[in-house]
């Protein structure tokens, strides 16, 4: 059996169910089938959805280093930014 297509739709998204109070995932668009739902199907299709995008990690990544302490960072960025860096602790206490 593949991997189903929900493994890797940029469509899916987590929510927190209010009843059970665990993680959960859902389409925006809804399920390809009523089988998806349950990940019943005998082979998983891409073709089966219209609305699949596949959902990519290439995100470009550069090391930064935090302004305040030094610390190395790794930030993400598609254009060039300007500006100073902190990390979350030292962001927090200049405040």
């Amino acid at each position: 059996m593949s991997d189903c297509i929900c493994n890797s739709c940029k469509n899916l998204k987590q929510y927190i169910d209010e009843e059970s109070n665990e993680m959960e995932y859902k389409c925006k668009f809804g399920y390809p089938s009523e089988k998806c739902e349950l990940c019943e199907g005998e082979q998983c299709d891409i073709t089966e959805c219209s609305h699949y995008i596949e959902d990519k990690e290439d995100v470009a990544v550069r090391k930064v280093h935090c302004k305040g302490c030094g610390i190395e960072l790794e930030q993400m960025y598609e254009d060039e930014v300007d500006g100073d860096v902190f990390c979350i602790n030292c962001y927090l206490n200049s405040k």
